[in-house]
């Protein structure tokens, strides 16, 4: 039981998922979403390649596998010279790993997956579906038992204009929703961002955390103002009075929940392990390291 979900940016790919896994009266929480990234050394060119590669997976169905597809999947595209060449590959190896396993597997036996997996290299990225060995690119797509609570959310607020930082936003309220109407869904919400011109990687854990807290608490208060402004027979003074309400109880959700996140960060900043800090962007995802000098450190840290 799963819910995992991708969507397609004017400046990226966005793949989610949560980390729920039921298996009969049990409940445990699993990694379905995996971020994969360059530069490996190339041993024919002595040389690091494909430092711009990213590639970021989330599978439904048979876990293990699932974990066969992916493993393969990304050691198909280290070496690769472009995109196109990439999806090839990774499409390439589903449809062989099916083949393999369906001839082992008596007929109509063989494990199922469902894969949403994103591809970045240089400027470009895409993003795909794979239903059992079919394969197919996509704008948007959801899987697992909660798709049709992603897709009747996404009908009414995804758009291929939205930018990556809107669409991260989007994924917690999906993920949100799904945990908490859809049995089976569950555990942590985990977000990937693939980006064209700008570092690609994890969602922080904190932000996405931050993110749904205050979405719970907004969606409430704008859904009680949405049927407020849709009363005719209230007088404009009253409805804008709400809205005006609405508005600063709003801000205060945001201020406070904007600030848990800026605490958090501010800890972890001064906290660094053994001097080595880490500059994140707003997403969380690192953009550059300092390790000091042996000399620089202090003594108790030699």
């Amino acid at each position: 039981m799963t819910i995992i979900a991708g969507f397609r940016c004017q400046d990226g790919i966005v793949v989610c998922a949560d980390t729920q896994e039921t298996m009969g009266d049990a409940k445990k929480n699993v990694q379905k979403l995996q971020f994969h990234s360059g530069p490996f050394y190339d041993d024919e060119k002595q040389a690091m390649i494909n430092a711009d590669l990213a590639v970021a997976f989330a599978g439904a169905g048979h876990g293990p596998f699932v974990d066969k597809i992916v493993g393969r999947a990304w050691n198909s595209v280290r070496a690769v010279s472009d995109i196109w060449e990439a999806a090839d590959a990774i499409e390439a190896v589903i449809k062989s790993t099916y083949e393999e396993f369906g001839s082992i597997y008596q007929t109509g036996n063989c494990p199922h997956a469902e894969l949403v997996y994103g591809i970045k290299m240089g400027c470009h990225s895409r993003l795909f579906h794979a239903y059992g060995p079919i394969v197919n690119e996509k704008d948007y797509v959801s899987s697992g038992i909660g798709y049709y609570l992603a897709d009747f959310l996404s009908g009414r607020m995804y758009g291929a204009h939205l930018t990556t930082r809107q669409c991260v936003i989007l994924a917690a309220y999906i993920l949100y929703q799904t945990k908490e109407h859809v049995e089976g869904c569950g555990g942590e919400s985990q977000i990937v961002v693939l980006r064209n011109a700008e570092p690609s990687g994890n969602v922080e854990c904190k932000l996405v955390d931050e993110v749904t807290e205050f979405l719970k608490l907004a969606d409430k208060e704008l859904g009680e103002l949405l049927l407020s402004s849709a009363n005719f027979s209230e007088p404009n003074e009253l409805v804008d009075k709400q809205f005006g309400e609405t508005l600063e109880t709003v801000r205060l959700f945001r201020d406070h929940h904007k600030g848990e996140l800026e605490k958090h960060r501010k800890w972890w900043n001064e906290n660094s392990f053994l001097g080595i800090t880490i500059e994140c962007d707003d997403l969380g995802i690192a953009i550059s390291t300092d390790v000091p000098q042996a000399d620089q450190l202090p003594d108790e840290q030699h």
